[in-house]
């Protein structure tokens, strides 16, 4: 393997695979699925538009290099409102059109963030009851955080992942230097889910990022990108390698912000990214844990300030009327039990807890704050 590469280990026996990252390692992807077993002749690979107009020759030429003898292609749109059972039936009706004999089950390659990621991850765990695919992510937020740990999911009925599956990759190779296409807002999304590792998984992230790492990580630079990148994936592969099904809340903690960001996400109707609703889900969290006591004075400011530098928003001001919208969508949160809710509190950077049944009030008050 390239020196190049960093390999994060997920260790989860039968189900164990590497997380690889560094730069121009793209032309190299077929030598690196034949080095991990990945014997394939076919591909099958889902991507979006435009970044299938970036990468998907580079990509197609890697897997012939080494010998795969068919590659096809499918996309789907970027946005989170391709998430859908929709895309996702066609998805699956495109395999099923290239590879009906299952002799010649294909190789699912997933090129793209986090929409390609969920919803081809979740085609390839009901294809012919499961057929391996490969996660290639190619913006931030993929790279750190929804490429690694097997969920995979698409959007249903108005609820965000309900329709999803538990299902592991065989590997994930992020190429660096696709992340220098993205867009700024794109990039500001991901460093959402940085600072959500640094708040509550990861102390010392978090007092870097406020040093400066932050944004050496929007620069794009080399050293600043495989650290960070490196160390979100060594943070969710613990989470992950602990609680792989989220049955025990462990794996809860990556949740931080998500709650109340998915709802106004949802209900925003995806105006804002995904990044950009779970820092104003963050600040609704952190506020949640100042009312009731439980974060340390002072953090709610620090996560403000370093969110703002981020450029991302700490609140979504002049939309009272999602108010309505919103607690409809939390009511059907995965996490809530039996008509309790259940929200990630940070306690101060790099420690959390859970708590269930916070007051209504309370979360009422921090979602007319979210929305003021």
């Amino acid at each position: 393997m390239s020196p190049m590469l960093t390999r994060v280990e997920v260790a989860l026996g039968a189900r164990a695979y590497s997380v690889l990252n560094g730069s121009g390692c793209l032309p190299s992807l077929g030598s690196l699925l034949r080095e991990h077993g990945l014997q394939h002749s076919n591909a099958f690979v889902l991507t979006n538009p435009q970044v299938g107009a970036l990468y998907g020759a580079s990509l197609e030429a890697a897997l012939r290099q080494s010998g795969f003898q068919r590659v096809v292609f499918h996309e789907i749109p970027a946005s989170e409102e391709g998430k859908n059972w929709e895309q996702f039936s066609q998805t699956c009706a495109s395999l099923l059109h290239h590879f009906p004999d299952a002799g010649a089950s294909p190789l699912v390659l997933l090129l793209g963030g986090g929409v390609v990621g969920d919803l081809g991850g979740f085609a390839a765990a009901v294809y012919r009851r499961g057929v391996p695919f490969v996660q290639v992510p190619t913006t931030l937020l993929a790279a750190v955080d929804s490429s690694v740990g097997g969920k995979v999911a698409v959007n249903f009925g108005g609820v965000k992942n309900i329709m999803g599956a538990f299902s592991q990759p065989r590997l994930v190779v992020c190429d660096l230097d696709t992340l220098r296409t993205l867009s700024p807002r794109e990039l500001r999304s991901g460093a959402a889910e940085v600072i959500k590792y640094g708040a509550v998984c990861c102390g010392s992230l978090f007092a870097d990022l406020e040093a400066g790492a932050l944004e050496r990580l929007l620069a794009l630079d080399s050293e600043t990108l495989v650290d960070v990148v490196t160390r979100c994936v060594r943070l969710k592969a613990a989470v992950v390698e602990r609680d792989e099904l989220d049955k025990l809340g462990i794996r809860n903690v990556l949740n931080f912000g998500h709650t109340i960001g998915h709802a106004l996400e949802l209900s925003a109707h995806y105006a804002l990214t995904h990044g950009e609703a779970i820092s104003v889900g963050m600040v609704a969290a952190t506020h949640l844990a100042e009312r009731l006591g439980v974060c340390e004075h002072g953090f709610l400011q620090r996560l403000e300030a370093l969110l703002q530098r981020a450029g991302l928003p700490l609140r979504y001001s002049g939309h009272p009327e999602l108010f309505e919208p919103m607690l409809r969508a939390l009511q059907l949160d995965k996490k809530f039990r039996n008509g309790k809710n259940l929200f990630v509190l940070p306690v101060r950077p790099g420690e959390w807890q859970q708590m269930e049944d916070v007051p209504w009030p309370l979360v009422h008050e921090a979602m007319h704050a979210a929305l003021s």
